[in-house]
C-alpha cells in the first residue's frame, strides 16, 4: 500500500528509557551471534519444511542466536533482545534503512527520506528513495500525528517522470492482537495532479494538507 515502506522506516520504533535523573542522551549498543542448542531436541521449534521429517528443515535443535544489548554505563538501565537468526545480519547505512538522514525543510514541513526501492548487494549504490515522508516537525522519532503525507515517483498524463502525493494518514482496523495497517485516505494521482520534483510535491502538501487533522484523530473501519 501507498508509502508503507517509508512509514515502516520511521514509525513504531520504541526507545529504551534511562533511569530517573540520568542525563545521558545516548546508549551503548552491541550484539553477538552464536550457535546454540535448544534444551530438548526440536523443543518449541516448528518449521513447515519439517512437518514429516524434522531433520529436513536444517534447523534441528541447533540454531544461530542473536543477542542485542542496549545499555547506559552511567545509570545502569539496560535492554536485552534475543532472537533466532535465519541468516547473517547485513551491514546497512542510513540511506539503505531510509531513516537517520537529516530531513530538509520545505516551508512549514520537513521532507524525510524513505528506503530505496531495492537494496541490491552491499556495495551497490542503493539509488533514489522510492518514497518520501512529509512531516510537520523535525524530530529523531516521528509519531503518526506528525505525518502530513507521502511523495512517490509517478508518470504524468503524457508519460513524463514526476511525483504524486498521498495524505490523510489513518489506520485500517485489524484483528485482535495484530497491528493496524496505516494507509492514506487521499491520493492526488486520481485527480491527475503531478509534480516535477519532490520539493514541489512537498510544497503542495504544505499548502493543502498541513492543516488537516493529525492521523491519530481518525480511524478507517
Amino acid at each position: 500500500m501507498t508509502g508503507l515502506n517509508a512509514l515502516a522506516a520511521h514509525l513504531d520504533y520504541t526507545a529504551p528509557e534511562h533511569r530517573e535523573g540520568c542525563t545521558a542522551k545516548g546508549w551503548e549498543v552491541d550484539y553477538r551471534i552464536h550457535t546454540t542448542v535448544r534444551e530438548r531436541a526440536y523443543s518449541g521449534h516448528s518449521c513447515p519444511i519439517g512437518t514429516e521429517d524434522r531433520t529436513a528443515c536444517g534447523h534441528g535443535d541447533e540454531y544461530r542466536a542473536l543477542t542485542v544489548r542496549i545499555y547506559c554505563p552511567k545509570c545502569g538501565a539496560a535492554t536485552k533482545l534475543d532472537a533466532e537468526l535465519p541468516g547473517m545480519p547485513m551491514a546497512f547505512d542510513t540511506t539503505r534503512l531510509g531513516m537517520g538522514i537529516k530531513p530538509r525543510r520545505c516551508g512549514r514541513v520537513w521532507i524525510y527520506q524513505g528506503p530505496p526501492p531495492r537494496l541490491g548487494i552491499l556495495l551497490d549504490p542503493p539509488g533514489d528513495p522510492q518514497w518520501y515522508l512529509v512531516a510537520r516537525r523535525n524530530a529523531l522519532r516521528l509519531d503518526p500525528g506528525d505525518i502530513v503525507g507521502a511523495v512517490e515517483p509517478a508518470f504524468g498524463p503524457r508519460g513524463g517522470p514526476g511525483y504524486t502525493v498521498s495524505y490523510g494518514l489513518t489506520e485500517l482496523s485489524a484483528p485482535a492482537g495484530e497491528r493496524p495497517t496505516p494507509v492514506f485516505r487521499h491520493h492526488v494521482r486520481t485527480d491527475d495532479q503531478f509534480f516535477p520534483t519532490v520539493t514541489a510535491a512537498a510544497r503542495w502538501l504544505d499548502e493543502h494538507a498541513v492543516a488537516t487533522e493529525p492521523a491519530a484523530a481518525g480511524k478507517t473501519p
